[in-house]
Formats: C-alpha cells, sequence, structure tokens
C-alpha cells in the first residue's frame, strides 16, 4: 500500500471514530488508554490508530473528542516516544492535560533511554542479556547495534526521554507533581517492567 493510500485509510478511521466518540460526550471520570494495541483495558477507552481491536481507532496527534475536565486517567506505555518532538509530543500531552480533570493523572511508561546510554558506556552485561532475550534482528550484533535499535526502532521512534526531559516537557504543557514511580502490576505490562521508565504527572 503507498504511503498517501495508507494516510488517507488511517484518516478515514480516524474520522469514523470521531463519531463513535459522541457517545462520551456527557460522561465523566473517563480512563483513556493510548497507543493500546491489542492490550485492552476493561473500563477503559482504548485507542489505537492503527488497532481493530480498540475502542477508538483515533489519531492521537489530533484534538481529542472529549470534553474539558472529562477525564480523570490517561494512560499509555511505550507510545509517547512515537511522537515527534516537540510539535506532536507537546500536543498530546496540552489535549491531555485538557481533558483532564482538576488533580486527574497522566501516568505513562517509556523506554528508560537513560539505562540504554549507560548501559553501553559501561558494557552493562546484565543489560545485553534483557536485550538478547527480545531476540533483535540478525544486524544488531555490536552494543552500538543495540543503542541505534533502542533510539530508533527501525523508524519508529521519534524522540530519546529520561527523567529530567519528560519532566521538562510534562511541565511546559501545564502538568505539576511529576513523578518516577514504580512497576504497577495492575496496570503496566509484564513483559514491559524491565528497562521502562514510569512516570505519573498530576494537572
Amino acid at each position: 500500500m503507498s504511503e498517501l493510500l495508507c494516510e488517507f485509510r488511517l484518516d478515514s478511521l480516524h474520522r469514523a471514530s470521531l463519531k463513535k466518540a459522541r457517545r462520551f460526550a456527557s460522561e465523566r471520570g473517563l480512563r483513556l488508554h493510548f497507543g493500546c494495541g491489542a492490550i485492552t483495558k476493561t473500563g477503559w477507552v482504548n485507542i489505537d490508530l492503527y488497532s481493530e481491536e480498540a475502542d477508538l481507532q483515533l489519531d492521537a496527534r489530533d484534538s481529542f473528542p472529549f470534553a474539558d475536565g472529562s477525564v480523570s486517567l490517561i494512560y499509555s506505555e511505550h507510545f509517547f516516544e512515537h511522537l515527534e518532538y516537540p510539535d506532536e509530543a507537546l500536543r498530546f500531552l496540552r489535549e491531555s492535560w485538557r481533558v483532564l480533570a482538576l488533580d486527574g493523572v497522566l501516568s505513562m511508561g517509556i523506554p528508560d533511554f537513560e539505562l540504554s546510554v549507560r548501559s553501553y558506556v559501561t558494557g552493562d552485561e546484565d543489560y545485553y542479556r534483557h536485550q538478547r532475550e527480545e531476540k533483535p534482528p540478525k544486524w544488531v550484533t555490536t552494543p552500538m547495534d543495540y543503542l541505534n535499535r533502542d533510539f530508533r526502532q527501525g523508524r519508529e521512534h521519534k524522540y530519546a526521554y529520561d527523567f529530567q526531559t519528560v519532566t521538562r516537557v510534562l511541565t511546559e504543557a501545564g502538568f505539576t507533581s511529576i513523578v518516577r514511580r514504580a512497576f504497577n502490576p495492575g496496570l503496566d505490562s509484564q513483559h514491559r517492567e524491565w528497562g521502562t521508565l514510569y512516570i505519573e504527572a498530576r494537572k
């Protein structure tokens, strides 16, 4: 499928889901799960442009079809780094801030790129053991290959964050009380626990 046809199809899916989202217009206390893929959460509005399992196939780079202050919790895991920085990333965060209720929470898990860099510099064998367990492509053989894979993932990863950088971006979007949080087995994916930086920010 050509890039143009692909964009047309994705735009059609997005527009159809904008209509579907009207059923949430009067609801409050919504919980939004962005970039859900095939992992949907019961009681949440699961959102992923590319997933047929999602409740809504919305383009998260666009304005959200939810009312101001209508959301209590926004969650994403290994999604935010796929947005172009700064425009797409800041738009997503500002829209998140808009739809969250006062004291609402944005909870994110992103690749711990600080871990990647530190492991490259120190030659941390534990890091490379975990990487090998993920069965990387055959071309990934040297430490620099692994670093490139983390930072780029083909062309899918658009920006690398550490806690300091993501805190700055969240603050710019209006969030406060930004903390590094522990892995939550009731919320996060077990297979993502290692190598993920989990963050919680409040409106």
